[in-house]
């Protein structure tokens, strides 16, 4: 075997192999897209669930927390103007 058949051997060789190595990871590629569109899927799923209890707990805890801390904090302030006018005419009479 010549030199030159050699060179050609390895070639032919290393073109298969390389050919095989880019299937190889083609297929690796593709099945890990696969899982990992899976694992998007069901966090996306997720995502939508926890965005609804939000919105659920906003709509039925929050807004009324707030709207009664707004009318608390409304009788205080009239509390605490009636009180400092009360202390403003004993200081004056």
């Amino acid at each position: 075997m010549s030199l030159a058949e050699l060179r050609d051997l390895f070639i032919v060789i290393f073109a298969v192999l390389g050919i095989g190595a880019t299937v190889f990871l083609v297929l690796l590629t593709f099945l890990i897209y696969r899982r990992i569109r899976a694992i998007l899927d069901s966090g996306r799923v997720i995502a939508g669930n926890i965005r609804s209890i939000t919105s659920a707990v906003s709509e039925d805890l929050i807004k009324p927390l707030a709207s009664i801390a707004g009318i608390v904090q409304g009788i205080a302030k009239v509390l605490e103007f009636i009180s400092t006018r009360r202390k403003e005419g004993r200081k004056g009479g």
